[in-house]
């Protein structure tokens, strides 16, 4: 299944939580859900409220620990006990009359708290607002799906790779430029493909159509070729940062036998002096694959920044 991609510009939280929850988002042809009436509550959430709100205003210490959840689970034992300690001592020196107004007091604002949490999650929300900034694998058609599939993995291979990590491409802001590169190869993607339905509507509803459509036709096999030789670049630059990748992790073993090394060669030195000896010490100073990580890293590199470049020539 196609990860939803989403536009880059968005802020991050809100790319996180969309690609996260593709079930909440409503593909482009698709007109998004109304907003909900209350905001999504429903009486059910005000009577779970209401109990939850009941607990939590006379035995907070036994009922706080559970709506915290597994991760906040010591903030609310603690924040629980205080709360029941302040009840205990409204009753203790202000009598059960004062015990009963403070209880019924945090039974209205846990109440109210708790109904405000409900209704609509954050994930549907954003899928509204957002809706049309973002592309879902319904976005695409048979022949546009696969450029974006193609695309899609590239960029995940050149963001998950160790040298990016390590900051060895540093002429090129992956972070930066590969996700408006993916945005925007699915944005010509999912135009070609409202327009083929488009066409192929027109079709169905007039053969005597077809001569005339097939210019449109035609310019739809162009751009789809022009797309594909964009993926094709993509995926170069991810051959050649898996090229650097293997010559890197290479580099990283060498790396750790270097702190051997000087203690082999202390070895070889005392216990053979013949030049087999020598020659051995010699092949172990030559082992490093230095050269070959500096040549795979500035052939991703090259490859990184001829696509930036061509992002940035008019088309």
């Amino acid at each position: 299944m196609l990860r939803p991609i989403v536009d880059p510009e968005l802020p991050e939280d809100d790319r996180d939580v969309l690609v996260a929850n593709p079930d909440a988002l409503t593909p482009l042809r698709e007109k998004p859900p109304a907003p909900p009436p209350l905001g999504g509550r429903t009486w059910a959430d005000a009577g779970l409220s209401f109990l939850a709100g009941t607990a939590c205003g006379f035995l907070p210490a036994v009922a706080l620990p559970s709506l915290f959840g597994q991760v906040g689970a010591a903030v609310g034992i603690a924040v629980g006990i205080a709360v029941q300690g302040g009840l205990a001592a409204t009753w203790w020196f202000g009598g059960l009359g004062l015990f009963l107004v403070v209880g019924t007091v945090l039974q209205i604002g846990f109440f109210v708290t708790l109904l405000v949490r409900c209704g609509e999650g954050r994930p549907q929300r954003l899928g509204r607002e957002h809706h049309t900034r973002y592309y879902t694998e319904a976005d695409f058609n048979t022949r546009t799906l696969p450029l974006v599939r193609r695309a899609q993995d590239a960029v995940a291979a050149v963001l998950g790779s160790d040298v990016d990590a390590a900051g060895l491409l540093d002429d090129i802001a992956n972070t930066l430029e590969l996700p408006r590169q993916e945005w925007a190869i699915a944005t010509t993607c999912a135009e070609v493909t409202r327009i083929n339905r488009q066409l192929r509507s027109l079709r169905k509803s007039d053969t005597g159509l077809g001569e005339m459509l097939e210019p449109q036709q035609r310019a739809l096999a162009v751009t789809i070729e022009g797309v594909g030789r964009r993926v094709a670049a993509l995926e170069g630059y991810a051959e050649r940062t898996a090229a650097a990748d293997a010559a890197y992790r290479e580099w990283q073993v060498m790396e750790e036998l270097d702190d051997l090394r000087a203690d082999v060669q202390e070895l070889l030195a005392r216990t053979a002096r013949d030049e087999l000896a020598v020659a051995e010490i010699g092949h172990l100073a030559e082992k490093t694959p230095l050269t070959e990580l500096r040549r795979t890293v500035e052939e991703a590199r090259q490859a990184g920044l001829v696509l930036a470049a061509s992002e940035k020539e008019p088309a």
